[in-house]
């Protein structure tokens, strides 16, 4: 199935890498591009529906949640994931509450962008905290364990270390001040880099190599 995807941001650079990561999950995928609001809502009128939209918090025509609800009033059956220069938990409640799909901050790294457009884009992925084991699965070497740790970011190192104090999502949420879908995010991240199939496991491989203790 043909998906279409509407890319809206002013840097090519993120255009072009987005465009990307959805010809990587999604190689026949139909991808538009846009500088500006006013372009997208142009695009939108096309008399072929989209399937998505990634949208920039911070278009020089329409700047925050003006810029989602004229996308939205525009296209209303395409999902919008915005994206967004900050990590803020405010700012990404009020882009969530006012219909946004998902909240993006630019700071998330490719793999777990790649998550998010997955699930945005209804494509199968592996569940990120299933708690079933998977067949013929093996716990990893320690060597593999800590080159997984040394590739992570400092933000999902973070989030790391409080699943290893045992906290939930919205604890996370709350200390870190983001929105519980960027802490999912940053959690299938950190399973994903230690091939870990649930929190339990992740936290087993990282206590398993000292990882927190200093």
């Amino acid at each position: 199935m043909m998906r279409r995807v509407l890319i809206c941001d002013d840097h090519p650079v993120i255009r072009d890498a987005i465009a990307v990561c959805l010809r990587a999950i999604a190689p026949d995928c139909d991808i538009g591009v846009a500088a500006t609001a006013r372009q997208a809502l142009d695009r939108l009128g096309d008399p072929v529906p989209w399937d998505l939209v990634v949208l920039d918090l911070g278009l020089p025509d329409a700047r925050g949640i003006d810029a989602l609800t004229r996308v939205r009033a525009r296209a209303p059956g395409a999902k919008v994931a915005v994206l967004s220069a900050t990590e803020d938990r405010d700012t990404a409640e009020r882009v969530l509450q006012a219909g946004a799909a998902a909240f993006v901050p630019k700071s998330t790294d490719r793999i777990a962008l790649l998550e998010s457009l997955k699930q945005l884009l209804g494509i199968a992925a592996a569940p990120v905290e299933s708690d079933s084991p998977l067949p013929g699965s093996r716990p990893r070497d320690d060597d593999l364990v800590h080159e997984a740790l040394s590739g992570m970011s400092p933000r999902q190192m973070q989030v790391l270390r409080m699943l290893m104090r045992g906290l939930p999502n919205k604890e996370i949420c709350r200390e870190l001040g983001l929105s519980e879908n960027t802490v999912k995010i940053h959690i299938g991240a950190v399973l994903r880099a230690l091939r870990a199939r649930n929190r339990t496991e992740a936290v087993a491989l990282a206590s398993r190599v000292g990882f927190g203790a200093e």
